[in-house]
């Protein structure tokens, strides 16, 4: 009787164990699941208007006085920005009105990924 004990022990023993176990996996199998939306607002694209103040295609910055951005709760400001390096600076310039698209990177810190001249 008593290795009866024994083996129900022993065995309730390996299955929480195995349950234990199994949770993150199977957690982890419900990520990008197709027809669900999985997205975060980080992952939703970022885009802005504003007029450029400053360029310095050297330190691929750029210097932006832009409208309020709602997806990352920002209100109007004027603010330099690191640009993407595939990112053509040269179609831009001082004093002209831009559509811009923002990635978050390091911190709180925000890259241009993209910009072109607004439409009027």
């Amino acid at each position: 009787m008593k290795d009866n004990i024994m083996k129900v022990y022993k065995t309730a023993i390996v299955a929480a164990v195995a349950t234990f176990l199994a949770g993150p996996a199977l957690a982890q199998s419900n990520q990008g699941m197709p027809g669900m939306n999985m997205g975060s607002q980080a992952s939703q694209p970022i885009t802005g208007k504003g007029v450029v103040k400053k360029v310095d295609p050297v330190k691929k910055t750029i210097n932006l006085n832009h409208e309020p951005i709602p997806a990352i709760k920002w209100p109007a400001m004027t603010m330099d920005f690191q640009v993407a390096p595939n990112v053509d600076l040269s179609k831009v310039q001082p004093g002209q009105a831009v559509a811009f698209g923002l990635e978050k990177g390091n911190g709180d810190n925000y890259t241009v990924t993209s910009i072109s001249p607004a439409a009027k």
